[in-house]
């Protein structure tokens, strides 16, 4: 029983290993295209120190967690943010496009890859503090917070977007959790087959073992039985005929007859002897 759990810990552990490495390399090619796209958007308003500062030290930030601590997977949850801090840039970048918050949501879908739910936490949290803390400073006067194009955020507007962003979070998270559960699932299935299989393999062979073992018993039946009643025969023939002989010794003919007797029942016993013989030859292989 602790075989079969240390059997499913070790496949359990390999499956999340080679999903965190295969998402560790997807997230490579994610996050150099976010930084490219903020220099592509730097064209639009000539907002190239945004793009290269922020951009720069979010892959920064990414990076130095990710290296310093390898063992660790705080550099998930550093990533989680770092998506948000992008679509707050790309925002920023465009004054105010208010259609760059679509990038938080193509975060959270490549999140899912993780299939951890609760890397959507730190997403969410960047969006609630971009949108409540420049919302509020753009309501009350500061120029060039370019948060968006409205010129008023209202606290109705506000509540509609944070529940609308949370509830693709929430489906994303949920994505993740269900497909995790799944894979769990399939693993622990795999491994209940390959369970199943050994046990009908081990069931035929014993099935086989136990017909060879059948077969070798008949056949030690068989030369019991013939040493206890086939060899009685010439047997008993040759026993009985020795003291006839001895009896008969001036009757020449008739000793003759005995004599030929006798060796028919030796050559019998031969017979026999040497029919034992190969049945228990084979018996043995």
């Amino acid at each position: 029983m602790d075989s079969e759990f240390i059997t499913s810990g070790d496949q359990a552990l390999a499956f999340k290993f080679e999903v965190k490495k295969r998402s560790d390399r997807l997230m490579n090619y994610f996050l150099i295209g976010f930084f490219f796209v903020g220099l592509a958007l730097a064209f639009f308003y000539d907002t190239w120190l945004i793009a290269i500062g922020v951009g720069g030290l979010s892959l920064l930030a990414y990076y130095s967690v990710k290296i310093a601590l390898p063992g660790s997977n705080l550099y998930q949850y550093v990533l989680s943010a770092v998506l948000g801090i992008f679509m707050a840039q790309f925002i920023y970048q465009m004054h105010g496009l208010f259609e760059m918050h679509f990038f938080a949501f193509i975060g959270s879908a490549i999140l899912i890859t993780y299939q951890k739910w609760k890397l959507q936490i730190p997403l969410t949290v960047v969006v609630v503090i971009h949108h409540a803390s420049l919302g509020y400073f753009q309501d009350i006067g500061f120029s060039n917070v370019y948060f968006t194009q409205l010129d008023y955020f209202t606290l109705q507007t506000f509540i509609i977007h944070v529940l609308l962003a949370a509830l693709v979070f929430f489906i994303c998270g949920l994505w993740a959790y269900q497909l995790k559960k799944y894979n769990e699932m399939h693993i622990l299935q795999t491994i209940k087959m390959s369970e199943l299989l050994k046990e009908a393999e081990l069931s035929i062979y014993r099935k086989k073992s136990a017909e060879a073992l059948e077969k070798q018993n008949q056949k030690l039946r068989e030369i019991s039985w013939l040493q206890s009643h086939v060899i009685r025969a010439p047997l008993a023939k040759i026993t009985g005929l020795i003291p006839l002989i001895n009896d008969v010794k001036e009757d020449k003919l008739e000793r003759e007859k005995m004599l030929a007797f006798l060796l028919s029942s030796a050559n019998e016993l031969d017979e026999v002897i040497g029919d034992i013989t190969e049945k228990t030859r084979v018996a043995d292989l």
